[in-house]
C-alpha cells in the first residue's frame, strides 16, 4: 500500500493512494485510529482488506499532503553513514576513518514539512543545504532487535530532504542547530508499506532544479537498514511512529566546488525508486 496523510477541506486524515485517487481510510477507521501513525500500531491487515475492494473516495489533487506521519516519535537521523558522503568529506572534516558504529542525531518533528510544501531557509544561514535520504517508519514495538529481524520491525519506507542550516552544524559545531531549521526537513509523500519495496534494487537520486546532485544504491550505505535498527533498539525502545533517517550520499552542495547553496525559488527532488519523490521549493525565512 501507499499510504499518506492529508487534510480535505481543512480536515485531517489519512489514506491509501491509488493511482490519482486516495481510499479516505480516515473515514473508515478513524473512531479506532485516529492517525495514520495509530493505524500503523495496530497493524495494517484490516487497511488491506479496504483498499483491496474499496472505490476511491478523492482526487488526489483535492487534498492537501502532510508529512505522511505528523506527528512521529522520535526522528533518528545517522550521520556520515555513506561510503561515498565519508570519502568527499574526510579531508574538509579531518576525518582519520569511517565510523565504527552509527552516528545518531534527533530531529524535531517541528521541523517536518509535506510533499509540495517549501522548506525554509533561516535568515542568518548563508549555507543551506540538501542531503536527500531514505526514512524508515517503524510498525511495531522493539529491543535489542537482531539484524536478522530487524526488517520486520519497518512498516515501509518514505523519500526524506534531511536539509542542512551548516553554518550552524559546521562552523558552530552545532549539528542538533543545524539539522533543526525550523521547517528544514521534508518528508514524505506517501509511506509504501515493506511489502512492495524491493530492496535488492532500491536506489535514490537527489535533483536540484532539475539537475542530478546525488545518487545512490544501498550498498553506499556504511550501516544497513537492519543495522541502524537493531543499534538503536540497543539503548532505546522503538516505538511505532518512529522515524530513521538513513544517510546522505556524497553530492552535497556545501562540498561541492563551487559550493551550491539553496535559495529561495530552488526545487529540491529526492526520488527513492520505487517508493515515490518527495518534492520541495525552497523559501526565505518570512519576516517575524
Amino acid at each position: 500500500m501507499k499510504l499518506i496523510s492529508y487534510t480535505f477541506n481543512n480536515t485531517p486524515s489519512f489514506g491509501a493512494q491509488k493511482g490519482d485517487g486516495v481510499i479516505d481510510l480516515g473515514r473508515r477507521l478513524g473512531d479506532r485510529y485516529p492517525d495514520l501513525k495509530s493505524l500503523v500500531a495496530a497493524g495494517l491487515q484490516e487497511a488491506e482488506e479496504i483498499v483491496a475492494t474499496a472505490d476511491i473516495d478523492l482526487a488526489l489533487d483535492d487534498v492537501q499532503l502532510l508529512p505522511v506521519i505528523p506527528n512521529p516519535g522520535t526522528i533518528w537521523c545517522a550521520g556520515m553513514n555513506t561510503h561515498s558522503h565519508y570519502e568527499e568529506a574526510k579531508d574538509h572534516m579531518h576525518l582519520k576513518e569511517k565510523p565504527q558504529k552509527p552516528v545518531l542525531f534527533l530531529r524535531s518533528p517541528a521541523t517536518l514539512v509535506a510533499s509540495g510544501e517549501d522548506l525554509e531557509k533561516p535568515q542568518l544561514e548563508p549555507v543551506f543545504d540538501y542531503e536527500g535520504e531514505i526514512a524508515l517508519v517503524i510498525g511495531k514495538r522493539g529491543r535489542n532487535i537482531k539484524v536478522e529481524d530487524a526488517l520486520d520491525y519497518v512498516a515501509g519506507y518514505t523519500p526524506f530532504n534531511d536539509a542542512s542550516a551548516r553554518m550552524y552544524q559546521i562552523s558552530s559545531n552545532q549539528i542538533t542547530a543545524g539539522k533543526n531549521a525550523h521547517r528544514s526537513g521534508g518528508f514524505g509523500p506517501a509511506l509504501v508499506t515493506s511489502d512492495e519495496v524491493d530492496l535488492d534494487t532500491m536506489t535514490l537520486e537527489c535533483r536540484l532544479n532539475g539537475e542530478v546532485m546525488q545518487t545512490m544504491p544501498l550498498d553506499d550505505l556504511i550501516f544497513s537498514f537492519a543495522e541502524l535498527v537493531s543499534y538503536i533498539s540497543e539503548f532505546a525502545w522503538l516505538e511505532p511512529g518512529d522515524v530513521i533517517v538513513t544517510g546522505a550520499a556524497e553530492g552535497v552542495g556545501a562540498l561541492r566546488d563551487p559550493m551550491v547553496i539553496l535559495k529561495a525559488g530552488d526545487t529540491v527532488e529526492v526520488e527513492v525508486s520505487g517508493v515515490g519523490t518527495l518534492v520541495n521549493g525552497v523559501a526565505d525565512q518570512p519576516a517575524v
